[in-house]
């Protein structure tokens, strides 16, 4: 259902007339009707791999997740027409946002919503070549620890469900075609 989702936000890019309000609520109505449940079976969902440990000289640092409930910066509002006001993190580097549908988070996720992460990036350009091979890659590490996990979001950029193993912090590491960029998103357990 996440493709209805990308077809919505393509129609309503580029100078689109209809208030903003209807097209966040469209959006917002489009991911709850679209599976909250987080099955495996969506196919926009983000491909899990295997826990992965790191060096315990790479397990330092703190984790601090920086949720703005506020606008979207306006290379962000693509999409969405006039001023979109919704949960969103920015990338560390400024080149992506994390677009938050359903926060807070929940590790398991929760049974009556998803963990929906709509990721914009800022170059639209560069986003706009990337083909349905290329991939958008997470690599997330727990705060404190040295578990690390890895996601792949088919296509780059764009709508998916970002499950964790597990609630506390995570440090996301996203690359995707000529791009990277860092951030935190908490999960809080399920």
């Amino acid at each position: 259902m996440s493709a209805r989702l990308s077809r919505l936000m393509a129609r309503h890019s580029g100078g689109s007339a209809a208030p903003a309000a209807l097209v966040v609520v469209l959006t917002a109505v489009v991911l709850t009707v679209s599976g909250c449940s987080g099955s495996g079976g969506d196919p926009e969902q983000a491909e899990a791999t295997a826990p992965t440990h790191v060096a315990a000289s790479n397990a330092g640092g703190s984790c601090h997740p920086a949720v703005t409930p506020g606008l979207l910066p306006t290379w962000a509002r693509r999409g969405f027409t006039g001023e979109a006001s919704i949960r969103h993190i920015i990338g560390d580097n400024g080149q992506i946002a994390a677009v938050l549908f359903g926060y807070p988070y929940h590790a398991p996720a929760a049974k009556d919503s998803a963990n929906k992460i709509l990721w914009v990036a800022k170059d639209a350009e560069g986003a706009a070549r990337s083909g349905p091979d290329d991939h958008m890659v997470i690599k997330a590490r727990l705060s404190g620890t040295n578990e690390v996990v890895s996601r792949s979001i088919a296509g780059g950029p764009g709508p998916s469900l970002v499950d964790m193993p597990k609630p506390g912090c995570w440090k996301f590491s996203l690359s995707w075609p000529g791009h990277s960029d860092t951030l935190d998103i908490e999960y809080l357990a399920g």
